[in-house]
């Protein structure tokens, strides 16, 4: 991974090869770091699959507008934001 690259894998896994997957694997990576994973469940309504497929596409949509934003300022405000949701 490059210096200043911040690179997030999210995967959805199951236990049993072939089978509907039954969580997230969310992973972080960066130079220099060890990576980070994150399992969420989405079995028995912990966490609904759906609900947070539909966050996250959200969440890039938004991205991308931000991505479009010339201000500065502006940018740096979507962002942060962005980061809060994606915690």
């Amino acid at each position: 991974v490059p210096s200043g690259v911040t690179v997030c894998q999210l995967c959805l896994v199951s236990a049993t090869p072939g089978a509907l997957g039954d969580a997230l694997l969310l992973t972080r990576l960066e130079r220099g770091q060890e990576p980070v994973s994150v399992r969420i469940a989405t079995a028995r309504g912990q966490a609904p699959l759906s609900g947070i497929l539909r966050e996250f596409e959200r969440i890039q949509r938004e991205q991308r507008e931000a991505n479009a934003c010339t201000e500065r300022r502006e940018w740096w405000e979507r962002r942060s934001r962005l980061d809060l949701r994606m915690q």
